[in-house]
């Protein structure tokens, strides 16, 4: 009784079960009317999430002991009552054997009677103990172009989902556990075939969603590498966002950020011009870590004369895969005034070089800004081999450590 709105359904074993590739598990209404079917036979399954169609891998995982069904979205509504049925050979238990779930009274439950009353602190949850069991189905619920603030604080546990969020502001994600309450997927350019872009490829997107604040939990899109750009968060026109206490991981283009960003305390992991966008971002104490391979870190496609990406007191890291990385590239006959600036950050497996630029000779338009960079152990580094870098000024640096002065007067 009282299941939020959009539960994933749940079985769990005395030990891990495996997935077939046959047979269906559906849902039905009281009436006998199938609402929602996952059939294991798909590799992808069509969805419209926040208003945007996307191509999904067939949305049915193993979590330990436990096998766990996604529905789509707003598949059931509120005050209803439903039954599941699982064909044999869709999900098979440990140590062999068969399941089948058959009938009306078997597996049976009756969502929460009504919605929220108030939008103002929302919660999720696994387990049923919030009043939704998906953070796209939080957000779902607060009205079109909203402006009053929402807080939606996550239970720990693997939330399996792509977000869309569009037009929806201040609203604040705040999860439990930084390491434990992970939003996590698979998505990417190429499995969103010929209409892909950047609205449908991210793993969670917010576009036009002004003071949005993301705090203590994971974002992570499993795509592998070479699986084409797999943003794990977008911010499109994200004016005065916060990001906190985050870890952000994907490989290529990891976050696209474009708007008013600032960023603190994040860990973010990636390798193919993974901190990019057109907009303004302020990293404070943040690990930059590329993984994997070497690596771009940075293309800043800001306007000339205007700020793009600025790391203070930040750890640029790698594994050992990855070997002289390069700070950031851009192509200069597009984008000619790029700005991305380091001050006071450890470095470690930066190529000599630090910095490249291709589609013609950068003019002093171009602004690769470096201070007082050091490695690991604080020592000065030796700066004399970087390309088309400026090593600015104790004052200059002062000015990109205000984050109001990079931010265009916003104090975060």
């Amino acid at each position: 009784q009282g299941i939020c709105p959009d539960p994933p359904l749940r079985i769990t074993f005395s030990g891990a079960p495996t997935l077939g590739n046959s047979g269906k598990v559906q849902v039905f209404n009281s009436s006998g009317t199938s609402v929602a079917s996952v059939d294991m036979s798909a590799t992808t399954v069509n969805d419209t999430i926040g208003g945007t169609a996307f191509i999904l891998l067939n949305p049915v995982y193993v979590d330990g002991n436990s096998a766990v069904i996604y529905l789509k979205t707003k598949a059931l509504s509120y005050g209803q009552t439903y039954y599941v049925t699982v064909d044999a050979g869709a999900i098979k238990p440990p140590g062999g054997g068969t399941l089948s779930i058959t009938g009306t009274t078997a597996w049976r439950f009756t969502t929460a009677g009504a919605a929220p009353s108030s939008l103002s602190a929302l919660s999720v949850a696994l387990d049923g103990s919030g009043q939704f069991c998906t953070v796209q189905g939080a957000t779902d619920a607060l009205p079109a172009n909203n402006t009053a603030a929402s807080t939606i604080t996550i239970k720990a546990g693997m939330y399996h989902e792509i977000m869309h969020v569009k037009s929806k502001s201040n609203i604040t994600l705040h999860g439990l556990d930084r390491k434990q309450t992970i939003i996590l997927g698979t998505n990417n350019n190429t499995q969103q075939g010929t209409n892909a872009s950047t609205s449908n490829r991210p793993l969670l997107s917010f576009d036009t969603t002004n003071g949005l604040v993301i705090d203590n939990l994971t974002i992570h899109n499993l795509t592998p590498q070479g699986g084409s750009q797999a943003e794990a968060l977008s911010l499109k026109a994200c004016d005065k966002c916060k990001i906190t206490n985050a870890d952000i991981l994907s490989l290529q283009d990891t976050l696209l950020w474009s708007g008013r960003v600032y960023a603190d305390n994040c860990y973010i992991a990636g390798n193919v011009d993974y901190v990019w966008g057109t907009g303004v971002a302020y990293f404070n104490s943040c690990e930059i870590h590329t993984v994997g391979r070497s690596g771009v870190l940075v293309q800043s496609r800001n306007a000339a004369g205007a700020y793009g990406y600025v790391f203070v007191d930040s750890k640029l890291t790698a594994d050992s895969a990855a070997t002289n990385n390069m700070l950031a590239r851009i192509d200069v006959s597009a984008y000619p005034g790029s700005h991305v600036a380091y001050i006071n950050c450890q470095m470690t497996n930066i190529a000599a070089a630090g910095w490249t630029a291709t589609g013609g000779t950068p003019t002093s338009a171009l602004r690769y800004w470096e201070y007082q960079s050091t490695d690991a152990s604080g020592n000065a580094l030796n700066v004399s081999g970087r390309m088309y870098g400026t090593q600015i000024s104790a004052s200059q640096a002062a000015m990109m450590r205000d984050p109001t002065v990079v931010l265009g007067g916003w104090q975060p």
